[in-house]
């Protein structure tokens, strides 16, 4: 069975219906040759879940690091640890501004702190098996500065909002982020890092080459989130709805990201699930909901996780 990537695309590009898309993920490992576009069934999703042990504790699903927020923007790091408590991190060590820490307090008091001035402890930093960086952080120059660290420590990162519009400012860096980070742009974002684009199949085409040349995860965030692996392959999540439509759901796809690859999945694994199940809480909350905010899709991820693990051992 096959879906035309025309159904997944926002314009009318005439090339794009030409293209097909083939379902299930095992296509792409075929011998012969495939499409790079698939459509990520829920067959893929129980194929990459890990269900959790019996024997385990909060050092076994790891330890995640965000740099986020500035003074006025601490929603956006307040939704991004939401994403990544309910996504099922260890551990979630939040780096806001000191005036923020009120705020973190009192909504997440399973999160932990880290001064900023101790992000230039660059052996402080490896002990994390994840680290995010963006959400409301700002562009000044202590944001930059940030920037810069992680792309020095040689550390695969998850970057969003504000460190993708410094990286776009700065393609020294850019190009040398490590390998298998993780790049989640809305269609601004794209254009900014990469370009202006006349249409999605263009920026398509744009995320595919530079997921090949940079070695990293493309996370092209749109109704139906293209995902772009290190291959250029595309994998394009068919989960999420209009209701979602409100600020503060990218902070929490990334926190929610960021949680999977906490968690020991590969980039690619952590931004399929991540995606997956963003949108699936969002759908699931969207049956009794006309709207849904970031906040209420934060707090059902793990309804969700848990309700589609129960449906795949009946």
């Amino acid at each position: 069975m096959a879906v035309f990537l025309s159904d997944f695309l926002p314009d009318s590009d005439t090339s794009s219906k030409l293209q097909v898309v083939d379902e299930g993920m095992d296509k792409l490992n075929a011998e012969t040759e495939s499409s790079p576009y698939t459509l990520i069934e829920a067959a893929d999703i129980r194929a990459i879940l890990k269900p959790r042990k019996p024997f385990s504790h909060k050092g076994t699903y790891g330890h995640a690091l965000l740099i986020a927020g500035d003074a006025k923007t601490m929603g956006a790091a307040l939704l991004c640890a939401s994403g990544c408590i309910y996504g099922g991190a260890g551990l979630t060590t939040v780096s806001v501004p000191e005036t923020g820490l009120t705020a973190l307090n009192s909504v997440l008091p399973e999160a932990m702190y880290l001064e900023r001035s101790h992000l230039i402890k660059v052996k402080s930093l490896k002990k994390y098996n994840a680290i995010a960086i963006g959400p409301g952080l700002g562009k000044l120059f202590e944001a930059v500065c940030m920037v810069e660290e992680l792309v020095v420590l040689k550390v695969p990162f998850i970057a969003d909002a504000d460190a993708l519009n410094i990286l776009a400012k700065r393609e020294d860096l850019l190009l040398h982020i490590a390998k298998n980070s993780i790049l989640t742009p809305h269609l601004k974002e794209f254009d900014t890092l990469f370009g202006k684009h006349k249409s999605w199949w263009e920026r398509l085409q744009t995320a595919r080459a530079m997921a090949k040349k940079l070695g990293s995860v493309i996370v092209l965030k749109n109704q139906y989130t293209f995902i772009i692996d290190q291959q250029g392959d595309v994998l394009i999540n068919p989960t999420g709805n209009p209701a979602m439509s409100q600020g503060g759901m990218g902070d929490v796809l990334t926190g929610l990201i960021t949680a999977y690859i906490a968690q020991g999945y590969s980039a690619k694994a952590a931004a399929i699930l991540g995606c997956f199940f963003h949108g699936k809480a969002g759908d699931e909350l969207a049956v009794n909901h006309y709207n849904v905010t970031a906040s209420q899709l934060a707090a059902q991820v793990p309804v969700t996780v848990k309700s589609f693990l129960n449906s795949s051992i009946r």
